[in-house]
């Protein structure tokens, strides 16, 4: 634990090393990657986790300079230099060219935008690199294809090689095998989500782009790619048969992403802050990573620059609308397991570490499996079934920061169904008041006007719209009535008391 400012969205190391920040060590990570055997290896985390982060700390390890500046002495006295009486320092700091891109900020409306984003982002890299173009070391026909993609002359296959090239060229005139850093990997397929045509050809290209730089590619010394979601096998990630991957349910690297008890303590008390532990628990804890349980290090550090004030810090730091969209039309089956989410309750639900995003909205195990692994759910066990590839994991709602998520998302789908928000207020206080007769009429005004649409009294769709209903209650409600659904009553069932 160092110094005294909050590093609110750093994720340069040397910046946070060299500007008296306040952080937490997490260098050890750079022991593990170095003993572990896999070439190629992905991590996924949820965002705003420190994946960027932990990438930049190694590319600063690896490297001799970043960006014209020496990495020399800059892992001094961090817990890297204490393991082993500091020889990972001695053998490895400084002594490889790195490869980094992260591709965090594409974000495009199509695939055209999507690609020339990559390539721009291709060509910040390679420019890091331009003293290759006078290099002995390489060949006329290697500068002329470097000097071909520096002048933006390239076709897709040749970008598709560019990763490669470079690593080639860096390996021939360093004479020292590269570590590639990928980071934020699948962020450029998030955004074609629901569009197929342009999600078919961003995952092809970038599959392509991935399985050159780091399949059969005999410059490199370790790959290195972090991501939210593990996309399924036939997609970007297919052409890596030599790729091994670590999530939220693996042990392997649990410890350096998020904040542990420990630091969380060690954080409040450098800012002097007395804030309530039991309540900073409540708030952001909750998130078991492996066998360790783990805070929401943005969420933590939110809260302290704001001296202590509680709120929802992390939920706010992207795009829910997705997940929300998700939930509101899913299927009877998973609102009714929401409502036990939302009581309080975990549950087994089945969870496939390689998601399928065309499958999102049709299958509830490509479902469970983003909502705990985007970090919108936490699991307390997981077991590999005995059927199949899939993991039985007993879930639940991680902490007050994701349930007040959930009561925005089926708060707003309920209030959207009435005329304006005065009539919706008045809804919900003349059931908390007691005012039956007014609750009654509104209530059918409600269902004659948004249940309209459905034929049959025990549709599939009228069924999963009542539960939906039970939702949103529980949200409008739930921290001050007890709500329970679908409970046996005689001769049959009545949905909610």
């Amino acid at each position: 634990m160092n110094k005294h400012k909050l590093p609110t969205g750093v994720d340069n190391f040397h910046k946070l090393v060299s500007n008296d920040y306040l952080f937490c060590d997490k260098t050890a990570m750079i022991a593990d990657l170095l003993e572990n055997g896999e070439e190629v290896t992905l991590i996924t985390r949820p965002r705003r986790w420190g994946k960027t982060l932990n990438m930049s700390m190694l590319q600063h390890f690896f490297a001799s300079e970043v960006n014209g500046v020496s990495t020399a002495g800059l892992f001094d006295g961090l817990a890297i230099g204490k393991i082993e009486g500091g020889k990972y320092i001695a053998q490895h700091q400084g002594k490889h060219p790195v490869i980094m891109i992260s591709f965090k900020d594409v974000n495009a409306d199509d695939f055209q935008e999507a690609y020339d984003s990559v390539y721009e982002l291709i060509l910040e890299v390679y420019s890091s690199y331009a003293y290759l173009l006078k290099s002995d070391a390489l060949n006329g026909i290697q500068l002329r294809q470097l000097h071909t993609i520096l002048s933006k002359q390239v076709n897709q296959a040749q970008l598709e090689r560019s990763l490669k090239l470079l690593s080639q060229c860096l390996y021939q005139h360093h004479g020292r095998k590269v570590y590639i850093l990928i980071d934020e990997y699948d962020t450029p397929i998030n955004k074609a989500y629901g569009n197929q045509t342009y999600l078919n050809r961003m995952v092809k290209f970038m599959r392509n782009l991935f399985s050159n730089a780091l399949k059969g590619n005999t410059a490199l010394e370790k790959g290195l790619l972090t991501g939210i979601l593990r996309v399924s096998k036939d997609s970007m990630l297919s052409g890596l048969n030599n790729l091994e991957t670590y999530t939220l349910l693996d042990e392997a690297y649990s410890s350096h992403f998020g904040f542990s008890e420990m630091e969380v303590s060690a954080l409040f008390k450098a800012k002097d802050l007395g804030t309530s532990m039991e309540e900073v628990r409540n708030w952001y804890n909750g998130y078991r990573v492996g066998n360790l349980v783990m805070y929401n290090p943005w969420s933590i550090i939110s809260c302290i620059n704001r001296s202590g004030c509680f709120d929802v810090y992390w939920v706010n730091t992207g795009n829910n609308d997705l997940i929300k969209q998700l939930l509101l039309s899913a299927s009877d089956s998973i609102k009714r397991q929401f409502e036990q989410l939302m009581q309080g309750k975990a549950l087994t639900v089945p969870v496939d570490k390689h998601i399928a995003f065309d499958l999102l909205d049709r299958d509830e195990t490509a479902l469970w499996s983003l909502l705990l692994f985007a970090g919108y759910l936490t699991f307390q066990t997981s077991n590999l079934s005995l059927d199949n590839d899939l993991y039985d994991c007993i879930v639940a709602l991680p902490n007050q920061e994701i349930r007040r998520l959930y009561n925005r998302f089926f708060k707003e789908w309920l209030s959207s169904k009435f005329v304006d928000q005065c009539v919706y207020n008045a809804f919900l206080e003349h059931l908390v008041v007691g005012a039956v007769p007014l609750f009654v009429e509104e209530l059918s005004l409600f269902l004659r006007q948004s249940a309209s649409c459905f034929d049959t009294q025990f549709s599939r769709k009228s069924e999963g719209f009542y539960h939906g209903f039970v939702l949103a209650m529980l949200a409008s409600l739930g921290r001050t009535h007890y709500i329970r659904s679908n409970r046996e009553s005689g001769f049959g069932r009545y949905v909610m008391y």
